[in-house]
């Protein structure tokens, strides 16, 4: 029995035993609510994605389902080509809340293994484990066997929670979440007599092999609280809790089931792996099972390729952190061991893919309709990694030692400059024997991002140690309170002022300064920082930046005006050019520490705003246009423009971009009001599916910025009130940014329509060029196009032929040069006619250019061949009579034709024959 057809078999008898069929959730770990799960990396097993219903948070449509559900679990690689383990696999569950328990779930999976007319297995290879605790399902268990013959003491097994529990430890450790005892069902993979008795001893040794997990989820864990009055439960009364239902919730992994059912010894021979293997060992020019060491790096490639393959499928690209830091250390991992144990020195996985699609394209056919991008993706990170690891492996010799250990300084160096990854050194430094010191590592990348924080402290204000800096401040002052949201205008005060200086330490005309409150939004969050004025009683300062520092607010500002007449101070150029000591006393008498008017620049506020809010639009359309794997990889959101970065594979088509931005437009023009929710606790804003940056810290509590129905992100930004006030969106740009990521450029408001009115403006000046209306553009363009394809062809040919066809032919003082050409046009034919008629004083030249319907007949003679006796209407005359036609004109010119490409050849004689005779060769 193959796979196919056991995963339809499993569902079907669920099915027929009242359960309803419930579609899996994709890699990315997404509940039936649709909230991220944010506890887990990927998808890990069928009830992952039911939490909400094995808590009671929500109502599931059916309280018995099934599926079949795509997994991953990244642990233990190492393990990864042995006989049964995996990165990638399919869990085949059946689901109760509430409903069923124990008794029926044992009797279900009975029926289902042992029944004829669906696995029959044989009992005798079969044995169950059950948590040491749980006598209800050891009971359970000992009946059956009974009933079927069997002593139960050798076919039931107790184990502690760390074998018997789900999470494994759950019932002290946790994780929070779900959790209750569980039973496990065993094959005998070996002879019974190699049995040792110990069932964790064969177990270990591979003599048994998991098949189905039934777990009896009953509780939730909470937290770490003993009870104190009764010990000896240890962490159960407060730190886990009953579950509003007892539910059950079960787990067989397909591709062992189906090694079993197929008699065979490893899951790698079943038909989900079979043509990757084939195709693995085509590309290597090996033959499996001829050399084991080789043949366990063909399936290790297996599996990394399916998992890759999935994930891709499901939106998950390679990058440098989480989801895809896996995705990506499992390609590198595929890549290494095939080109250092099979020799596959070309990009082979996307070679490898079309496999993946005849292997698990049933019922998996997104791996089909996905095929381009997941192709480029596996292509383009094979490329990366290739030169990656051309520069490690070499600068590795380099640095390996003969024995001993690999220094995490010199690991952290090929981590850091070339971009290779801990994992490979390690794998590398093993097979010369040798370790890698990890703590030596793991010190230097600690150092490495404690510098990195240091370096991107501070904006400008605390810049480089040899900067020549000088704080005054009027009181101790540690944050600064925004007021920019609500108000663009404030009255306010300076509560710290630090002058510029230039590289000759002297001050250069700026000043940077923090205010008691300010209405300027500072740098983040991809916003640039406001611009505006600052003006007191006695100066008035041009904001041109704004950041923040800590909690601090900093603005930027160049010296508009000052007047401070007791430091023989009258206007701007007077603070420039002074020294450190020179500038102090200015400062400190609080010459700048007075109230203020501060004021943002609300023309270039707005632009903004639109551009924020249209980002978030943007982002909303390419998930629904392009998917669900569309994340934010980075942003700019500027008043003339913006700016957004997200995770693609490849470019985005003409057809998609139309799409996107007619969406936006249909939002922009709809006026929808854009909600900004303060003080949101996170874990409701998480709940409510709000978008966030991957790997932003976020406190306790948020922002939150909805447009109802379309978009809903934590951002701190600026934004307008509704949609419509953004006026208008255009993409100006679309490439790419990083491997992986896309970069799409846009323009709002005034500046889309700026941008709309030069490229009309362009394309008036166009049609003017043309000599057509504006919308004949196109068809004008096209057609000189062709214009030029054609004579680019002739040119060529003229070429071609002049170096071959044209020689040559003295007639007594005077020199022809014959041509015959194949589909010259007439211009392209009167071009080459005149550059012959050049090659000789005397010269006379002909030009026959054929094509499928007619024949035209150009000849051009020099004065000095014309005093000779030529005259080439003469000569077009015969030549065009020999195909039917007629010709003439004067004796330097001449042209004609006729209607019989046929003998083309015969009016380029006629032509020489007819000139013979003028010339009395």
């Amino acid at each position: 029995m193959n796979a196919r057809r056991l995963r339809r078999l499993f569902l079907d008898y669920f099915l027929s035993q009242g359960h309803a069929e419930y579609p899996p959730a994709p890699l990315v770990p997404v509940d039936v609510t649709g909230k991220l799960d944010e506890t887990l990396l990927f998808t890990g097993a069928g009830m992952v994605q039911f939490k909400p219903f094995f808590r009671g948070l929500a109502d599931p449509p059916s309280r018995r389902l099934v599926n079949s559900q795509r997994c991953v679990r990244a642990v233990d690689i190492e393990e990864v080509g042995n006989l049964s383990h995996l990165t990638f696999f399919e869990m085949l569950g059946n689901f109760s809340f509430g409903d069923y328990f124990k008794e029926e779930a044992i009797a279900y999976a009975w029926e289902f293994l042992f029944g004829g007319e669906w696995l029959g297995l044989d009992p005798a290879r079969v044995c169950v484990t059950v948590f040491k605790e749980d006598d209800e399902a050891f009971d359970i268990w000992a009946a059956r066997w009974s009933e079927a013959g069997f002593e139960p003491g050798t076919k039931i097994h107790r184990l502690g929670e760390d074998k018997n529990y789900w999470p494994a430890n759950a019932f002290s450790e946790g994780p929070p979440g779900p959790c209750g005892p569980c039973s496990e069902i065993f094959f005998r993979t070996a002879p019974e007599a190699e049995l040792v008795g110990e069932f964790n001893t064969d177990e270990e040794a591979g003599r048994w092999l998991e098949i189905w997990n039934l777990v009896f989820m009953q509780f939730e864990w909470k937290g770490r609280f003993k009870d104190p009055e009764a010990p000896h439960l240890g962490y159960v009364k407060e730190g886990m809790e009953p579950l509003p239902t007892k539910n059950i919730d079960t787990g067989s992994g397909l591709e062992r089931t189906a090694a079993v059912l197929g008699g065979f010894a490893s899951v790698y021979d079943t038909d989900v792996f079979q043509p990757i293997v084939e195709r693995i060992c085509s590309l290597a020019s090996h033959t499996y099972g001829s050399d084991p060491a080789k043949d366990r790096v063909v399936r290790i490639i297996a599996d990394h390729m399916r998992t890759a393959s999935m994930c891709i499928m499901d939106g998950i690209l390679p990058s440098n952190t989480g989801r895809g830091y896996v995705l990506r250390r499992l390609m590198r991992r595929a890549i290494l061991k095939g080109e250092r144990a099979l020799g596959l020195r070309d990009e082979f996985l996307p070679r490898v893919f079309p496999a993946v699609i005849e292997a698990l394209g049933d019922p998996y056919v997104e791996l089909s309709e996905r095929k381009p991008v997941i192709e480029a993706t596996l292509q383009g990170e094979e490329e990366l990694f290739r030169r990656t690891l051309r520069q490690g492996m070499d600068r590795f010799a380099e640095l390996a030692p003969e024995g001993g250990v690999f220094s995490g300084e010199d690991a952290f160096f090929l981590y850091d400059t070339l971009g290779f990854p801990l994992e490979v050194t390690q794998e590398l430094a093993e097979e010369r024997g040798i370790e890698v010191d990890v703590e030596g590592f793991q010190r230097c990348m600690k150092e490495a991002q404690e510098r990195s924080r240091a370096a991107q402290g501070g904006g400008n204000v605390f810049g480089d140690e040899d900067e020549i800096l000088l704080v005054a401040s009027k009181h101790a002052s540690s944050v600064t309170p925004f007021v920019g949201y609500d108000e663009l205008t404030c009255r306010t005060e300076v509560v710290q002022v630090s002058p510029r200086f230039g590289s000759d330490g002297r001050t250069d005309g700026r000043l940077q300064l923090c205010l008691a409150v300010t209405p300027f939004y500072p740098e983040g969050g991809g916003q640039v920082g406001d611009t505006g004025t600052i003006r007191g009683e006695r100066f008035a300062f041009v904001v041109e930046d704004t950041w923040r520092e800590g909690a601090m607010i900093w603005h930027d500002c160049r010296i508009e005006s000052v007047c401070a007449p007791e430091h023989n101070v009258g206007s701007a150029d007077d603070l420039l050019g002074l020294s450190q000591d020179e500038i102090r006393p200015i400062l400190e008498t609080g010459v700048f520490f007075q109230p203020v008017l501060a004021e943002v620049d609300a023309q270039r506020r707005l632009h903004i705003t639109r551009n924020h809010t249209a980002t978030h639009l943007l982002h909303a359309a390419l998930r629904t246009t392009l998917g669900e794997h569309v994340t934010q990889a980075g942003s700019l959101v500027a008043p003339d423009r913006l700016r957004f970065d997200f995770t693609h594979p490849e470019a985005v088509s003409q057809e998609s971009l139309a799409e996107i931005e007619r969406s936006i437009n249909e939002q922009v023009a709809a006026a929808h009001a854009v909600v900004v929710e303060e003080s949101v606790l996170l874990a409701q804003a998480r709940e409510r599916g709000a978008m966030m940056l991957f790997g932003e810290k976020y406190g306790e509590r948020v922002r939150v910025v909805g447009i109802p129905g379309i978009s809903l992100e934590l951002c701190g930004g600026c934004h307008v009130r509704f949609t419509s006030e953004i006026g208008l969106f255009k993409i100006v740009s679309e490439g790419s940014s990083a491997s992986g990521v896309r970069r799409i450029e846009a323009v709002t408001g005034l500046g889309a329509y700026e941008w709309v009115a030069s490229r009309e403006a362009l394309l008036r000046e166009t049609a003017a060029l043309l000599k057509t209306p504006a919308q004949d553009v196109p068809t004008a363009v096209e057609r000189l196009q062709q214009q030029i394809r054609q004579l680019k062809k002739a040119a060529e040919r003229a070429a071609s032929a002049g170096a071959i066809d044209v020689q040559p032919v003295p007639l007594d003082g005077v020199t022809l040069f014959p041509a015959l050409m194949n589909d010259l046009d007439a211009a392209a034919a009167r071009r080459l006619v005149d550059e012959l008629a050049e090659k000789a004083p005397a010269a006379v030249a002909v030009v026959v250019a054929q094509s499928d319907d007619r024949v035209t007949i150009l000849c051009r003679a020099t004065p000095e061949s014309v005093s000779k006796g030529a005259h080439a209407g003469e000569v077009v005359r015969a030549a065009a009579e020999a195909v039917g036609g007629k010709g003439g004109g004067k004796p330097e010119f001449a042209q004609g034709g006729g209607k019989d490409p046929s003998r083309a050849r015969d009016a380029l004689e006629a032509a020489e024959a007819a000139l013979r005779a003028q010339v009395g060769a």
